[in-house]
């Protein structure tokens, strides 16, 4: 007998073997570590800014305090009422309306009000004085001014704004403590005297040429006019001054000359009569001495 054939047993499977993985790469830190760094960088950068800004703020702040507005008070109600004006250029507030833009024309022209400020030296007015304008020259002080100054442009239309005032001595000082209420004010509500004021000045400007000039104005216009006229009239009195004495002097020599001449004209008659007199009695004696000796 032949064996049957026995099944054929399935061949073992080859073992799966997994196909090489490719390689990953290693994170590299630089493109992940600089939005970081840039980041933490632009962190840093605002957080100085803003404690700079605190600081500069709190700076300004802590310049114009209550006090010195109280000192201010102070030195208003121990001025005495009187009738005699101070007189000063300041800018008009009414006619800018604008609050930041005054004060950056103000500022620079309160220092001329500040100087006429005057008390007598050690007095309790003369120490608020000097705390006040103290105060006053701090506002620059700092690396960054609190109040941007002007540039020249605004500079020079803001002189439109200004006129001259002429009030009692408290009534100026008034003026000084609402200015620097204003500004406190303003530092306060944390405002940005960068603002470009010239077209607000401009107004002033515009305003100055459409009004008709007030009759202080026409009075200032008139004053070169009217002293020409004043020179020309002291001129003229003088020239007829002067002429009037030459014809004073020219007169009076006149006058001796003539009467010297008259003078030697009479002396001439007179030497003539006296010599027509002396002729004949010498004529009449000569023979009356003859008839004398006849007779002896």
């Amino acid at each position: 007998m032949t064996a049957a054939p026995s099944a054929a047993l399935p061949e073992p499977r080859a073992e799966e073997v997994e196909a090489p993985r490719a390689a990953v790469p290693m994170p590299r830190l630089g493109p992940k570590a600089c939005p970081v760094s840039c980041t933490l960088l632009t962190f840093f950068l605002l957080t100085a800014c803003s404690i700079c800004e605190t600081e500069q703020k709190g700076y300004c702040e802590n310049i114009i305090t209550k006090r010195h507005l109280d000192k201010l008070q102070e030195l208003i109600d121990s001025q005495m009422l009187m009738s005699c004006h101070v007189s000063f250029e300041f800018i008009d507030k009414q006619e800018l309306g604008d609050r930041i833009c005054y004060v950056k024309a103000a500022f620079p022209r309160l220092e001329d009000i500040l100087d006429k400020m005057k008390f007598k030296e050690n007095s309790d007015n003369f120490n608020k004085t000097k705390d006040v304008q103290n105060m006053y020259k701090k506002i620059d002080e700092n690396e960054v001014p609190c109040i941007d100054a002007q540039d020249d442009h605004e500079r020079e239309l803001s002189q439109a704004c200004s006129r001259e005032f002429s009030r009692p001595p408290e009534k100026m000082l008034q003026l000084v403590k609402d200015f620097f209420q204003e500004v406190m004010d303003l530092l306060d509500k944390n405002v940005d005297f960068k603002r470009d004021c010239s077209k607000t000045y401009q107004k002033c400007s515009d305003a100055l040429k459409k009004e008709p000039p007030s009759p202080e104005q026409r009075r200032k216009k008139a004053q070169p006019k009217e002293s020409q006229r004043e020179v020309m009239s002291y001129v003229l009195v003088a020239i007829l001054a002067i002429v009037a004495i030459l014809l004073a002097v020219g007169g009076l020599l006149f006058y001796k000359h003539k009467s010297r001449t008259q003078e030697r004209r009479l002396q001439q008659r007179g030497n003539v009569l006296e010599e027509q007199e002396e002729r004949p009695l010498n004529g009449v004696e000569e023979p009356l001495e003859l008839r004398v000796q006849g007779e002896l």
